[in-house]
């Protein structure tokens, strides 16, 4: 284990990729004036921030980015090769379901940013020690 986790220290990453988060959070919730289910998205992207930010719940910030990663991957896939694998009239059903995960777990930008955020969060890496490393209370 590194030092750095146990002076308090944030790793650059952690910033940065915080502020992002939060940034979007707030552009989201603007967008949120014209549709209300990305208020939904605002929340979620909140919350990633502040789990990034304060290094806690480390699981949970990494299932909700794969989770999102993977409802818009399935999202896109599923519009685009539906009517040739055969799924008709489901197809519409499958997307929209995927849709609302993608959205619950923080939407396009949460997709976006999750794609820079997630190969730093391998072992080995700052942003995993950040989330695996707490000091002992006294």
């Amino acid at each position: 284990m590194s030092s750095y986790t146990f002076r308090g220290a944030r790793p650059a990453s952690a910033w940065v990729f915080s502020l992002l988060l939060a940034a979007s959070c707030i552009f989201m919730a603007m967008l949120g004036w014209s549709a209300s289910a990305y208020y939904v998205s605002a929340m979620c992207l909140a919350l990633l921030a502040f789990l990034l930010w304060s290094g806690r719940a480390g699981g949970l910030f990494k299932w909700l980015l794969v989770l999102n990663q993977v409802a818009g991957l399935v999202l896109i896939l599923v519009l685009w090769l539906g009517d040739r694998i055969g799924l008709g009239h489901a197809k519409l059903d499958i997307s929209g379901v995927a849709l609302i995960v993608n959205l619950l777990c923080g939407g396009p930008l949460a997709a976006v940013l999750g794609a820079l955020i997630l190969p730093g969060l391998r072992r080995g890496r700052r942003l995993f020690d950040w989330f695996g490393a707490r000091p002992a209370w006294r």
